[in-house]
């Protein structure tokens, strides 16, 4: 990956895979940021945010493009721009908008963060690590940096003690949110200790019950370990808790 303090006039020229998506180009002017334009901008953010929660990404890549042919050095439509298209299964794609957002936010966590995941679905592991890495140095006080960190040397058996401080690190830093309570349970399955991952996702399932991946992990671990003739007697999945309660 290019240093991400770089112009961003490398790597604002967004080259959309599909032909029916927008081609954005460098050259446009930057904003001038009046009263509406900001509303537009802010209203289009929130739309394709909303999107991406719901897990609408084919709806939420022409959303983003649309706003970022407005304001191409918007380094948070960017990062919604990679969260879509990593949402759509498209890694590559993810990495050139991440770029992107890291050129435009060099101080920032979340593109590096980004960039960090879409190496890791490349294959590129050693350069997924790097910039998570760097992602913890833009903000130390951010869990989502320390535990993207967390996931991604799990990859490697070489570095589990590694993994499991900064799966730590992002549990200390916020115990209240499932985020670090999965990241820990991604590195304990990764290095074998079942029952630790079993017991992180329940922990994350005791902030969050309607947590949709602590639901999946730990039933996979479940799987894992009736396969293998044990049984987690003390796993129980909490029930979800209605809306409105």
């Amino acid at each position: 990956m290019q240093n991400s303090s770089a112009a961003p006039a490398a790597t604002v020229g967004y080259e959309p895979a599909e032909p029916e998506e927008i081609r954005l180009t460098p050259e446009i002017p930057e904003q001038t940021g009046s009263a509406a334009a900001r509303s537009r901008s802010q209203g289009g953010l929130a739309r394709a945010t909303t999107l991406c929660e719901l897990r609408r990404f084919a709806d939420a890549v022409p959303a983003v493009a649309a706003l970022i042919s407005a304001e191409p050095r918007n380094a948070d439509a960017w990062c919604l721009m990679a969260e879509a298209q990593l949402g759509n299964d498209r890694p590559a794609a993810a990495l050139q908008a991440a770029q992107a957002a890291a050129s435009l936010a060099p101080a920032r966590e979340r593109p590096r963060r980004l960039a960090s995941l879409s190496l890791g679905r490349l294959g590129r592991e050693e350069e997924a690590i790097e910039l998570a890495l760097e992602g913890t140095q833009c903000e130390p006080g951010s869990w989502r940096a320390h535990a993207r960190l967390a996931e991604s040397l799990a990859v490697s058996r070489h570095r589990f003690d590694d993994a499991r401080h900064a799966a730590d690190t992002a549990i200390a830093l916020d115990p209240d949110v499932p985020g670090p309570h999965l990241a820990a349970g991604v590195v304990a399955l990764a290095s074998g200790r079942r029952g630790d991952a079993a017991s992180a996702f329940c922990a994350a399932l005791a902030v969050d019950p309607q947590c949709l991946e602590a639901h999946h992990q730990l039933a996979g671990v479940q799987a894992l370990e009736r396969r293998r003739g044990g049984f987690f007697a003390w796993v129980r999945l909490p029930r979800l808790r209605r809306r409105g309660r």
